[in-house]
């Protein structure tokens, strides 16, 4: 017997290959459960301010960088826009409508937050899919029975938070890993990591550690597929966050070196209560 992440040999049932009929019910529970957490809570809070605010004025300022909020207020280290220049292609439409009928920018806020959700959404349905094909209807069913109901997945999912611009593209990446499929995977963790969030680096990594000594991935195959997808994804993010920035940056690499090396992470914020207690112990 053989562990299973380096060696997948499920027994593929005709009821996991056919299309079940309760998965339309499944993926509409998933939207349901987004949209909701969204429409009973749509306003924001202070870590999801950068990415919302560059979304803003992507929307609304389009090439105007001298009204960009950033070069105001730029927060304790600089943020990529890449996640806010891909989640405005997608809105820029249903913003514009709005735009046109003089409709008050919360809805337009809503819309935005709405397309980061059904990004998220539409990737937990793809991971979903191979869960299918691989152990089966009863499984995926509790696969999205289970995502459905955790409250902070749902939540968060509509937060413009680097943590969940990069969640869809671990989402894929792990289908990707299920599939077999490393070229993709490497390529999506290589984007994530260094656009994102540079943690990811340990948990991708692992998976990747898990491929190696499976014997399922070379390490020239492995060289092959992470050199070109690193240069090319640090090209992109130090291209265009430099023209945004009005520097020569890589937003993650100065978040990396700023929480990591210099462990200046404090500089976000202490908890109030805790402060308080400390100070009236000493």
């Amino acid at each position: 017997a053989t562990f299973f992440p380096f060696n997948f040999h499920p027994q593929r049932s005709v009821m996991a290959e056919k299309r079940s009929p309760a998965g339309c019910s499944l993926l509409g529970l998933l939207f349901s459960a987004v949209f909701a957490h969204l429409t009973l809570c749509p306003f924001t809070k202070v870590e999801e301010s950068f990415n919302l605010q560059a979304t803003h004025d992507i929307l609304y300022h389009r090439l105007d960088l001298e009204k960009y909020d950033h070069n105001a207020f730029p927060g304790v280290v600089p943020r990529t826009f890449l996640g806010p220049l891909f989640i405005s292609l997608l809105c820029s439409p249903l913003v514009y409508l709005l735009h046109l009928l003089e409709a008050s920018k919360l809805y337009s806020q809503i819309i935005v937050r709405g397309c980061l959700g059904l990004c998220v959404t539409l990737a937990l349905w793809r991971l979903q899919q191979e869960v299918r094909k691989l152990f089966g209807s009863t499984v995926a069913g509790l696969f999205c029975l289970i995502c459905a109901s955790q409250f902070h997945l749902m939540f968060y999912s509509t937060r413009t938070l680097p943590n969940v611009f990069a969640l869809p593209i671990v989402l894929l990446a792990f289908t990707a890993w299920l599939q077999h499929k490393h070229g993709t995977f490497i390529a999506l963790s290589a984007f994530a990591i260094i656009v994102f969030r540079s943690e990811l680096s340990i948990f991708l990594g692992l998976m990747l550690l898990m491929s190696l000594m499976g014997r399922r991935l070379s390490v020239s195959r492995l060289l092959c597929c992470a050199v070109p997808a690193g240069i090319g994804c640090l090209a992109l993010t130090v291209g265009v966050d430099s023209v945004f920035w009005k520097q020569l940056l890589w937003p993650e690499g100065q978040v990396l070196w700023y929480n990591t090396v210099l462990n200046r992470s404090s500089s976000w914020g202490i908890s109030l209560p805790f402060s308080v207690l400390i100070q009236q112990s000493c």
